[in-house]
């Protein structure tokens, strides 16, 4: 039976960390670009004892370089004694050295060595910040379990040999993340349940630019559902009007004046603190020749070719003073 040992959505709960500070989505960033950074896993049981891992896998940016240590240990008082030092950099120092497998890549095997096995597995890892200037983002690890190899798929004669099992272990790795890749596609393009950064990329995709950047994730989603839709609609008031609510939160209505060639989206109330600023965005993205306006009505009234009346007025009868010869009727209308 496979198994895996995967990191949680938040790094920091996964063990101790040094040096690093939580980003956004959970993830752990350097704190400076001179920081060194240390984390040490928690415990991650097999179910076994003498179990013979498979391999570790990092997704960490590429401007960080690592250096990882995984130790072994079937005696779960012996693991647990590495947290009674008191720094993150000394709890690495100690399981650094009782490691079997050490590497400064992404991806390391984790069987091979005579005393390489064990129920019990513990990470060590030490982030450098790069020349690239990046900020050293350590986002998940997945150790996975028991050792797999492609000399499984060989006749008896080949399986066992240690020098042709590290040979295939490199096809193998180039094979199951493309296998992964494919497994996780339809996760990646659900634009409800994709994560942020995914969330982005198909944003800008579809071709919403600078504005994927600036939204919150639930606003993100939000366009993503209607995206395709509204992309074909583009410049057209139905465009406006849905664009107007998913950005601000608030229901929006237009009023159109063809005969001036413009229009104006209502916004009924006031947008949340933070999403005001979208209202900038939408001025700035109006089409070359197309006058649209938006009004906020719940903080204004104002006279500007309409009149807007805000949520505290109210309609009453009153006496007209225009003349026999003045607006018919015909020409008002009421929204």
């Amino acid at each position: 039976m496979r198994g895996q040992c995967l990191s949680g959505k938040y790094l920091d709960k996964c063990g101790a960390c040094q040096g690093f500070q939580r980003g956004e989505g959970g993830e752990l960033r350097l704190k400076g670009r001179d920081t060194t950074g240390y984390f040490v896993s928690r415990i991650y049981d097999s179910g076994e004892r003498g179990t013979q891992w498979n391999r570790l896998v990092l997704d960490i940016g590429r401007d960080a370089v690592p250096r990882v240590h995984v130790w072994m240990f079937d005696e779960r008082e012996a693991g647990e004694s590495v947290d009674g030092r008191e720094s993150v950099q000394e709890q690495y120092d100690w399981l650094s050295a009782r490691a079997q497998y050490h590497s400064d890549y992404r991806e390391m095997l984790l069987y091979g060595k005579k005393d390489g096995r064990g129920r019990y597995a513990r990470l060590a890892l030490k982030v450098y910040p790069g020349d690239g200037g990046g900020d050293g983002v350590f986002k998940s690890f997945v150790m996975s379990f028991p050792k797999e190899s492609f000399t499984e798929y060989l006749p008896e004669i080949y399986r066992d040999n240690r020098q042709l099992e590290r040979f295939l272990a490199v096809h193998q790795s180039i094979y199951l993340e493309v296998e992964a890749a494919v497994d996780t596609l339809g996760e990646q393009l659900d634009p409800v349940n994709c994560g942020k950064v995914q969330a982005v990329r198909l944003a800008k995709w579809m071709g919403w630019g600078e504005l994927a950047d600036r939204v919150d994730v639930y606003t993100l989603h939000r366009l993503l559902e209607s995206g395709l839709s509204l992309i074909g609609r583009k410049g057209t008031c139905g465009y406006y009007t849905r664009l107007t609510e998913i950005l601000t939160g608030e229901k929006a209505y237009i009023v159109e004046e063809p005969e001036h060639c413009r229009a104006t989206v209502l916004i009924r109330e006031k947008p949340k603190s933070g999403r005001e600023k979208h209202l900038d965005w939408l001025r700035r993205n109006v089409p070359l020749g197309a006058d649209v306006r938006f009004v906020v009505l719940g903080r204004t009234d104002r006279l500007d070719g309409l009149f807007f009346l805000d949520l505290t007025a109210v309609l009453s009868e009153y006496e007209s003073e225009l003349s026999a010869g003045g607006v018919n009727i015909d020409g008002i209308v009421l929204l």
